[in-house]
């Protein structure tokens, strides 16, 4: 048997690390403040690109399972840009069942757990979430909790 390598622990260098701590408390909250003003900016935006997502994402994970199943990785991914978008324009209602999606997909990669019908069901409730009837803050709540309730069912929910 022979001996595995010693492992070298690698730690980037922070580019930044230098400029902030040059700078002073009023520059730096000026920067913090320039940064928050550009989220709020960029809220609205995100928040109209999220339907699309939502509609690639629904078209994804609609095709028969082999095709889910190969698409899993775009799927993985897209899911993701949903929960950011989401919790950006503040819907984190949209962002817990894109997380439920993440979730599933996840679980695949990491203990081969693939459940197809539990992952459309959290894509409808996406579709259902992101409709512009949408849930009151009632059903929004029954709706996360009927999803991660499925999640941990089948397995794929680390809770």
């Amino acid at each position: 048997m022979t001996a595995r390598p010693q492992s070298v622990e690698f730690i980037p260098r922070n580019r930044l690390s230098k400029i902030l701590a040059a700078l002073n408390r009023k520059a730096f909250a000026e920067h913090v403040q320039n940064a928050e003003r550009e989220v709020e900016r960029l809220a609205p935006i995100l928040g109209e690109s999220i339907e699309g997502d939502v509609q690639a994402l629904i078209f994804l994970c609609r095709q028969d399972e082999t095709e889910i199943f190969a698409n899993s990785f775009e799927i993985g991914w897209l899911a993701l840009k949903i929960i950011e978008s989401a919790r950006i324009a503040q819907r984190p209602e949209l962002a817990n069942a894109a997380e439920g999606v993440w979730e599933m997909i996840d679980a695949l990669s990491k203990r081969g757990v693939w459940h197809t019908e539990a992952l459309r069901v959290h894509v409808d409730a996406l579709l259902a979430l992101s409709s512009e009837a949408g849930a009151d803050a009632a059903q929004r709540q029954v709706i996360a909790r009927a999803l991660l309730k499925m999640r941990t069912a089948v397995g794929a929910s680390d809770l």
